[in-house]
């Protein structure tokens, strides 16, 4: 159940269900990167989705990854990752 005050306020209440986007230049295992990278802190059941996209220009390459996030800390685990990671150029 949702706490109102969490609603009101934008607050994530967790459990919960985010999307988690990642950019990146166009390569070949992209997709199964941010995969691996969202898995190793959730797990791989975690995962309710995946979508890909790329830009016009064919140069950048998105993912969002539908995830079950337990808590702030797994979440910000999943981000620091990503954003360590040289080949993601942009987290959302």
């Amino acid at each position: 159940m949702t706490d109102k005050k969490d609603e009101e306020s934008g607050r994530l209440s967790f459990p919960c269900t985010l999307g988690i986007k990642a950019m990146g230049r166009q390569a070949e295992n992209f997709e199964h990167m941010v995969k691996e990278m969202v898995s190793r802190h959730t797990g791989p059941d975690a995962i309710i989705e995946v979508r890909c996209r790329e830009s016009h220009s064919g140069k950048y390459y998105a993912v969002t990854c539908e995830v079950k996030i337990e808590n702030r800390e797994q979440m910000e685990a999943i981000y620091q990752t990503m954003h360590d990671h040289p080949d993601i150029l942009m987290t959302l």
